[in-house]
């Protein structure tokens, strides 16, 4: 390990081989924590490669404990998170609306960390149960064609880094392996990144994972979301081939909101916004939904094109479909 420190320390990147070994020495208790830190602390100084976020990667789905779950087709909308913008759980409440719609979701998340409301809390507030054994998990998933993976009971060899990360209280290459990492091998997705210079970056990745089709997004006012009050820059992951490209929410017949009325304070907060757009309220939040929604549907080939899936998201939360997704997953989860 102390190799590669000083590799790093130099300003050296690390090949796929190095820093897979690096991370299954770090992963599997062989480091120590100050060792950790400090090659957290390095990689951070030197700039993290691409490479070095796809071995990581590699390694870090290798431990983690596996779902085999659907046909291949279902997505996941688990982002890197990280904005520290108190938004309203776009990418929980959108993966909902594709549920309603056809889509199968394999959705990975966490409790807050940035923000005020993780999709584990707004869960969690909505009723639901989120901590279940394998058999539970696949028998919500074949109900109701959702099923959430709250990351800590499904990454162990996290329990090695988390003093060295709590130490840093900054970012670290495990901010970035996350949305990478889906439990159930989900090879389509919608990921919200925290930083524009991610973007091109995690397509890559996604293209060195095999990956089928991934939207990777980043609102031009800082969301981890395609955001309803700017532009959004995506990076398009599709048969093997990357786009970029800007979209507008005028592009879709929307009008740009302002931020405060997608803020949210508190779990509750989020989950009330939520309901009023599942309700039919017409709103930024139910506008911003549906972009989402859109592209989730979009992503997992329900639809032809992300503009079908924006018209689509708008029929399932206005005809109640959204919400009767949402309630059936509270109550299955907590019948199991």
């Amino acid at each position: 390990m102390k190799d590669f420190l000083n590799k790093i320390s130099n300003k050296e990147n690390l090949n796929f081989e190095e820093m897979q070994e690096a991370i299954n020495l770090i992963m599997t208790g062989m480091v120590g924590d100050s060792d950790i830190e400090s090659f957290l602390i390095a990689l951070n100084a030197k700039g993290i490669t691409e490479t070095e976020v796809t071995a990581a990667a590699t390694v870090m789905k290798e431990k983690s404990l596996k779902y085999n779950l659907g046909d291949g087709t279902h997505i996941d909308t688990c982002g890197t998170g990280g904005t520290g913008l108190h938004t309203f759980n776009c990418s929980t409440a959108s993966s909902f609306v594709a549920a309603a719609g056809g889509a199968k979701i394999t959705k990975h998340g966490n409790k807050a960390i940035s923000s005020k409301s993780g999709s584990a809390d707004f869960l969690v507030e909505s009723g639901a149960n989120i901590s279940h054994e394998r058999e539970k998990l696949e028998s919500i998933f074949e109900q109701i064609g959702f099923v959430f993976l709250f990351a800590p009971l499904h990454h162990e060899a996290m329990k090695y880094v988390m003093p060295a990360r709590q130490k840093i209280a900054d970012k670290t290459i495990f901010n970035l392996l996350g949305p990478h990492t889906n439990p159930c091998n989900a090879r389509r997705q919608v990921l919200g990144v925290y930083e524009k210079k991610l973007i091109n970056m995690f397509s890559s990745v996604a293209k060195n994972l095999e990956m089928e089709h991934v939207m990777i997004v980043y609102g031009d006012d800082g969301l981890d979301e395609i955001s309803i009050c700017s532009e959004t820059t995506i990076s398009e992951l599709k048969g093997g081939q990357i786009s970029e490209y800007k979209i507008s929410p005028k592009d879709f017949g929307l009008n740009i909101s302002s931020f405060d009325q997608i803020s949210a304070s508190s779990s509750q907060e989020s989950l009330l916004h939520v309901n009023r757009a599942f309700e039919g309220e017409k709103s930024a939040v139910q506008d911003m939904i549906a972009l989402n929604s859109g592209a989730a549907l979009y992503v997992a080939n329900i639809v032809n094109s992300m503009s079908d899936g924006v018209e689509m998201a708008f029929d399932l939360m206005n005809s109640g479909q959204a919400a009767q997704k949402l309630n059936s997953y509270v109550r299955v989860s907590n019948e199991l």
